[in-house]
């Protein structure tokens, strides 16, 4: 049994953008946690990525979730 999901080009470019999005909260925090002299304004910027990502997140998974129905082959 084959399952085919198609996706829209807007949730694809919402994929990409969270992947973006991770690997710079990802490379952000590195920095942070590694003492390279940052501010508060920093972990801040985190959390303003953290919530960008988890809506990202949600508006895809709702799309992938409510669009059309699986095909089985």
């Amino acid at each position: 049994m084959t399952h085919h999901h198609s996706v829209t080009s807007a949730v694809e470019a919402d994929v990409y953008q969270i992947a973006a999005l991770h690997r710079l909260l990802s490379f952000t925090l590195t920095e942070y946690l590694g003492g390279n002299g940052y501010d508060t304004s920093v972990l801040e910027g985190a959390v303003v990525l953290t919530r960008v990502i988890n809506q990202k997140f949600n508006r895809v998974t709702k799309a992938i979730l409510d669009g059309p129905s699986v095909s089985k082959d």
